[in-house]
């Protein structure tokens, strides 16, 4: 049974001097970054004059996003205030060099709340920034960071989040109602690594296309004097229809178990992953052959455009199947598998679950994933091209 512990101790000013943040277990919490929410209201302002960026765009209404269409609605006067012309100017040129928002985020969640009067912070240390740390990019976060501060204060956003807290609150309820907080130890026991929290975030903010199929995660870190905290941004899921004003929602775009589900474990699963692969990275790489064309086929029209991102979302796929299968959920494993395999293709799964268990029967000596990892890596390179394309054939076309 879950126990909900609800704390307002981040998100300053929202509501009065606290962040609406739920606790659901002693090491997983469940909540809304203001920094987040302000920067996707004046990014929504900002391609007024820029046209676009990742998924917002100038052409599109929004109305199946109740926070952004409304939002827009109660900020769109300001679209042409110097602060905004200023925002803009920044997000184009981080736009043309990065060509993603993922790194604003990953800037954002690991500094002050815009509504304190504290400077910015170092990011040194945290997932995704190795980038903005090392090139000219610091200095373009920190300015926008600071013109965020100066659009909050501007335009009293405060005064919209205060006014619609119980839609934030609403939304929170619907996400959390399927979040299983257990999976996390569970991870950890399977890895055999812990992290000091979990941190998961809701962005009713956060824009996407009209869509049954459509949302959007992103998975950065939070830098603590405890160790890094694995983290996740997730846009809403559901499409709604519009109404006149939020406070006559009473759906709020999270109630989406199937997304829920998948998209936490899924974000999560990477902050256990991916750090251990990039000290594999050259080898995977020299690999590349076995990114066949029918593989290819299959795989890069979701977005899987090399062997190395297919190993890495391969392992973090098969790593949620035999979670799952740890836990004795056997019918959860058997729906991650036609997930994994059957839509998304990620046709290796089988031959990986069938390595996989020598870690899994042989614990003592593979305490960790990472101790088995070479091991796992070795057992991919040992494959040909033509060995490649036999497990496609037998499984592109499974479930």
């Amino acid at each position: 049974m879950k126990k909900l512990i609800f704390s307002f101790f981040l998100f300053s000013h929202f509501p009065a001097h606290g962040q609406l943040d739920i606790q659901l277990t002693p090491k997983v919490f469940i909540g809304v970054h203001e920094n987040i929410e302000i920067y996707f209201f004046a990014e929504k302002l900002a391609v007024e004059h820029i046209d676009h960026f990742v998924f917002n765009n100038r052409n599109m209404d929004y109305m199946h996003q109740p926070i952004v269409y409304h939002a827009f609605q109660y900020f769109r006067k300001y679209k042409d205030a110097p602060v905004i012309i200023r925002i803009s100017e920044i997000i184009e040129q981080l736009r043309d060099s990065l060509h993603d928002n993922g790194p604003i985020m990953d800037y954002l969640i690991n500094q002050p709340e815009l509504s304190s009067k504290t400077e910015s912070a170092s990011v040194a240390g945290q997932q995704g920034n190795q980038i903005i740390n090392a090139t000219k990019y610091l200095p373009l976060m920190q300015e926008l960071t600071d013109s965020l501060r100066s659009f909050y204060i501007q335009t009293d956003a405060n005064t919209f989040l205060k006014e619609n807290i119980a839609f934030y609150k609403g939304a929170l309820q619907e996400f959390i109602a399927d979040v299983d907080g257990d999976i996390f130890s569970f991870m950890e026991q399977y890895y055999g690594k812990t992290f000091p929290k979990y941190q998961l975030y809701i962005s009713p903010a956060m824009p996407i296309p009209s869509g049954e199929d459509n949302y959007r995660g992103y998975g950065p870190q939070i830098s603590t004097p405890n160790g890094l905290v694995p983290t996740m941004i997730v846009s809403s899921s559901k499409m709604l229809p519009l109404q006149d004003s939020l406070s006559l929602y009473r759906h709020y775009g999270f109630d989406n178990r199937q997304v829920t589900q998948f998209i936490y474990s899924h974000e999560i699963g990477h902050s256990f992953i991916n750090p251990l692969l990039e000290k594999y990275a050259s080898q995977i790489k020299r690999d590349s052959i076995l990114y066949t064309e029918e593989l290819k086929a299959l795989l890069s029209p979701r977005y899987i455009n090399d062997w190395y991102v297919c190993v890495v979302e391969h392992l973090v796929r098969l790593g949620e199947i035999r979670i799952a299968v740890m836990m004795e959920n056997e019918e959860e494993a058997s729906r991650l598998r036609k997930l994994h395999i059957g839509q998304y293709k990620c046709v290796l799964i089988p031959f990986l679950e069938n390595e996989i268990q020598k870690y899994e029967l042989n614990r003592s000596r593979y305490p960790t994933f990472e101790s088995f990892l070479g091991d796992l890596i070795d057992s991919l390179h040992t494959l040909t091209p033509q060995a490649i394309n036999d497990e496609v054939s037998k499984y592109k076309d499974k479930f």
